[in-house]
């Protein structure tokens, strides 16, 4: 039966070699009890029978003791396995939960950015019409508004950006970006609201 196995393991060699005792002690066992014993030649068979049964008894012994150690080996490693593995486990949950609190973060500026932009929209004004003081005064106050959200809202993007960077999260690294240029827009939009004093097109 071993010869069956390729390069078994010391586990996989003690089990075969207990089982081949075992089997070799049924098998005496039942020869002896079978035998006749009637000649001295048939005793003489039957005390070499037995002392070879002995010796199966003291290899079962043996095996019994070895299994015992190669078992407690054996759970040694895997307990050893099972350390790293739980040690990696927690690095990938860890990752994993970055990632997701990187993604939420990366959906609430791009929410953000959204109502910022919408925003802006709004002050566009139909073509020609002509702004009266107040309006002036009003645009002028929002633009001052929208300035004050922008640069905290582009250094954030840069930030998470930076972070996915370094994370090595290449959608998320793509998408922070895509939020710092449309962020730049909306800046060139508000210096030209500022120098134009009149609407965004």
């Amino acid at each position: 039966m071993s010869n069956q196995i390729k390069n078994p393991s010391p586990l996989v060699e003690t089990v075969l070699k207990l089982d081949n005792y075992l089997s070799e002690i049924v098998r005496l066992g039942e020869k002896i009890e079978s035998m006749d014993l009637k000649t001295d030649f048939d005793y003489e068979q039957a005390q070499k029978l037995m002392n070879h049964f002995t010796q199966c008894g003291q290899g079962v012994a043996e095996e019994v003791v070895q299994l015992s150690a190669t078992l407690n080996e054996a759970r040694a490693k895997a307990e050893a396995a099972a350390q790293i593995v739980a040690a990696r486990a927690e690095q990938i949950q860890a990752r994993q939960n970055d990632h997701h609190q990187k993604m939420a973060d990366f959906r609430a500026l791009g929410d953000k950015v959204r109502d910022l932009t919408l925003s802006l929209n709004d002050l566009k004004r139909p073509d020609g019409e002509e702004l009266t003081d107040d309006d002036r005064a009003h645009l002028s106050m929002r633009l001052s508004e929208f300035q004050l959200q922008l640069q905290p809202l582009i250094a954030e993007a840069l930030k998470l950006k930076n972070e996915a960077h370094t994370s090595r999260l290449k959608t998320l690294e793509q998408g922070a970006d895509s939020l710092v240029q449309s962020l730049s827009a909306i800046g060139r939009r508000l210096e030209l609201l500022n120098t134009s004093g009149t609407s965004a097109h």
